[in-house]
């Protein structure tokens, strides 16, 4: 694990009856815990948390959030890009962008509390369906419900410029895109609409983020998970 990754996520201890954090102080934390009590409940009833793993989560914002540009406001854009990028790998610039629309869905640049705890239950034991409709909203950047071939060579070149020069970036995108089309495009329109989409993965998960990586791997997703929960099993 990297430097800002240890920094990012150190002291989060998930124990029972225990202190949830080391670097806290215990009356702050005790307050922390109570005024946010009941938000904790109703999130563990809904999301893949018990209310422990919810407290933890809830408390990582919490610390954050006293770095942001506006407390009261809550964790900003620029935070979350952060836990993006150095605890979850993920690290397209345009797709950091659209990950943060697409969990928030709201015109402002900050997230909020019960944004964070969806946001985290999702990345770290979404189901796959869920993972679908999450994914195609990603790339559906105009929300029209379809994936057009300017929206697809959009997200391909993009992730493969870092890897090449913008000319090889452009053929590899368009090769690709045929691919890909071919395999997903079920009624042949030479659109990839949401149906298509979640036929395809359906049968063949690995394409889940064939338009570019927006969902962190398992062994980032078990290293979050082993900063506040007691035991992380296989993934």
């Amino acid at each position: 694990m990297n430097t800002r990754k240890k920094r990012l996520l150190k002291n989060n201890v998930a124990v029972s009856g225990e202190a949830l954090d080391s670097s806290m102080d215990s009356m702050e934390e005790t307050r922390f815990r109570k005024r946010n009590q009941k938000l904790a409940m109703r999130l563990a009833e809904k999301l893949h948390f018990s209310y422990n793993e919810i407290e933890c989560l809830l408390l990582i914002y919490y610390k954050l959030q006293k770095g942001s540009k506006d407390f009261k406001q809550g964790v900003d854009k620029t935070q979350f890009r952060d836990v993006l990028h150095c605890a979850l790998d993920m690290t397209d610039d345009y797709l950091m962008d659209r990950i943060f629309y697409t969990l928030d869905k709201g015109p402002s640049s900050f997230m909020t509390m019960e944004t964070w705890a969806t946001s985290l239950s999702l990345f770290l034991r979404g189901t796959l369906d869920e993972k679908i409709n999450y994914c195609f909203s990603v790339y559906d950047a105009m929300g029209e419900g379809i994936l057009g071939r300017e929206t697809m060579f959009h997200l391909m070149k993009n992730s493969l410029l870092s890897l090449s020069s913008d000319e090889d970036a452009e053929d590899t995108a368009k090769d690709l895109i045929e691919v890909i089309t071919k395999k997903m495009d079920i009624d042949r329109d030479g659109k990839i609409s949401y149906n298509d989409f979640k036929q395809t993965v359906l049968k063949q998960p690995m394409l889940l983020e064939a338009f570019g990586k927006c969902l962190p791997s398992r062994p980032d997703v078990h290293t979050f998970l082993s900063t506040f929960v007691q035991k992380v099993g296989k993934m």
